[in-house]
């Protein structure tokens, strides 16, 4: 027994009854209310989507890299499935956005715990073995032991893995970008197994280069745009003042927010200096921006010298082009990307730290620091 779900990436997605379980438990349901890219929707109106189809759709782009690496075991792409269905199980609410407030762990930790304890309970039921449930939380959170494990974890969370995929692709759908279209097809299609790597054929180098450049360019454009980032901060300002910031620390707790929670409890006080910033764009106002790391930090020194801290804001990102080595094969040899492709060599990590000021004073800080000698490195 299957149901087709209908998805705007993939046209539809057949999931097994089993999986319709877990999907219909209300610890995944969830998932519906908690925002893919947190408050981005205050700059891309229509990035409403959530982590729900984002984990749909990692379950259904997992088989599809399980079956172009050649693998037949049937069973086994259960546990894959329900590995890629599972591993964003654990998000607070606004997504990566508060994970901060977690404390020492991470929402892979919160996910590990509870496959390992509510939603493996639910997979015993529907036959799965404890060796099973506990294959698809190692799957699922990089918590591989050896190669054979580690190779079946890449498929979901590796560089050009379905998680990475999905998010790229829904990701620009909805925020109306074509930073993240790339040639999916292709770079599946050519996807393959070579001295116990998952690599790509150097036939679709091409497609493969457009994946790197697609995300490169999303996190440039979309994920660290200015606006966004300080968004970011004034939520977890707005958290903190009525929440407190070790609200999230709660396991069992955290497992029943959903943004709405936060958001219900904020517009109560639509007066309250924290809401206006984040949902009444009063946001603080970029004023200087830099990916010098020194020039920063002597700006931020020089701006505290003269200004309350309560009127800054200081906030630094970075992304490596990648987090991991990719491999590219030909005629049964391997190849790091680096070495076939001239324009991943070519690209540098992303580096940037911007200054915010209280709007009001953003005319006048931009000046003192201009004054000061800071211009800036685009």
């Amino acid at each position: 027994m299957f149901k087709d779900l209908s998805d705007p990436i993939y046209g539809f997605v057949r999931v097994e009854d089993h999986e319709l379980k877990v999907i219909d438990a209300i610890l995944f349901q969830r998932l519906r209310y908690i925002r893919q890219l947190g408050v981005a929707y205050l700059v891309f109106p229509s990035a409403q989507h959530t982590r729900f189809e984002h984990s749909v759709g990692v379950m259904e782009l997992s088989t599809r890299i399980y079956n172009s690496l050649g693998f037949k075991d049937d069973r086994l792409m259960r546990v894959v499935r329900l590995a890629g269905l599972l591993h964003d199980i654990g998000h607070p609410p606004f997504s990566h956005t508060t994970e901060v407030l977690l404390g020492s762990r991470g929402h892979e930790d919160i996910g590990y715990k509870v496959i390992m304890g509510q939603v493996g309970d639910m997979l015993k039921k529907e036959g799965f073995s404890w060796e099973e449930v506990q294959l698809i939380a190692k799957l699922a959170f990089k918590k591989a032991q050896d190669d054979s494990e580690k190779l079946l974890s890449d498929i979901i969370t590796g560089e050009f893995g379905a998680d990475r995929m999905d998010y790229l692709r829904r990701d620009a759908y909805f925020c109306g970008t074509s930073y993240g279209f790339f040639d999916y097809e292709r770079l599946l299609n050519h996807i393959e197994l070579v001295e116990g790597k998952k690599t790509v054929n150097l036939s679709a180098l091409r497609a493969l280069e457009s994946f790197i450049l697609g995300r490169y360019f999303m996190y440039l454009q979309v994920y660290f745009h200015k606006v966004v980032r300080i968004l970011n901060i004034h939520l977890l300002e707005m958290i903190e003042r009525f929440f407190g910031s070790d609200y999230f620390l709660n396991t069992e707790k955290l497992m029943t927010l959903t943004d709405g929670d936060i958001l219900s409890v904020a517009l109560k006080y639509p007066q309250d200096i924290h809401v206006k910033r984040l949902m009444g764009r009063e946001h603080f106002r970029e004023v200087f921006h830099t990916n010098s790391k020194e020039e920063f930090e002597r700006a931020k020194e020089d701006l505290l010298a003269v200004y309350d801290p309560q009127l800054v804001r200081f906030d630094s990102v970075s992304k490596k082009v990648l987090d991991e080595e990719i491999f590219v094969s030909e005629k049964g040899k391997i190849f790091p990307l680096k070495e076939v492709s001239e324009i991943f060599s070519s690209l540098k990590d992303i580096e940037i730290h911007r200054i915010y000021a209280e709007r009001s004073l953003k005319d006048d800080i931009k000046s003192y620091l201009a004054k000061r000698g800071y211009h800036g490195k685009p």
